[in-house]
């Protein structure tokens, strides 16, 4: 049960840096090449809300992936790529709305999502690997 509270904390805590590190680089994407927003603070807002919101559904699905194949040898590289799938998802979604805000910039900030996602991971990676050394040693 502990793992099980380790593993969901891990979880969220990638989606949060996840949401951090796209708010930082899309955030100044945007306040740098979009007319729409003068102070880097209010891009950063949107930016950050946005991705929360947005993502959900894909953290729901990532989440489900992490605990269903924690004892998988290989579970960091299917993290990596659930990471990917989602992200690239959800990304997608930017093409679909029809935000004025941010016509003309939509590639560079699907790429900024896809990027943070797999940062994130990849940034989790040794606690994720405690988490499951530890709960294979008391299998044993």
């Amino acid at each position: 049960m502990i793992n099980f509270i380790k593993l969901t904390i891990a979880c969220f805590t990638i989606w949060v840096s996840t949401a951090l590190l796209n708010a930082l680089m899309a955030g100044t994407w945007l306040a740098v090449y979009s007319n729409e927003y003068d102070p880097w603070i209010q891009a950063f807002a949107i930016v950050f809300g946005c991705t929360l919101i947005f993502s959900v559904p894909a953290m729901f699905i990532f989440w489900l992936v992490l605990l269903s194949a924690r004892h998988n040898p290989l579970l960091f590289r299917l993290l990596l790529k659930t990471g990917f799938i989602v992200s690239s998802l959800s990304s997608l979604l930017l093409f679909k709305l029809h935000m004025d805000e941010v016509q003309g910039q939509q590639l560079f900030l699907i790429l900024f999502i896809v990027i943070s996602s797999i940062s994130s991971i990849m940034l989790h990676h040794q606690p994720l690997k405690s988490i499951i050394k530890n709960k294979n040693q008391g299998r044993a």
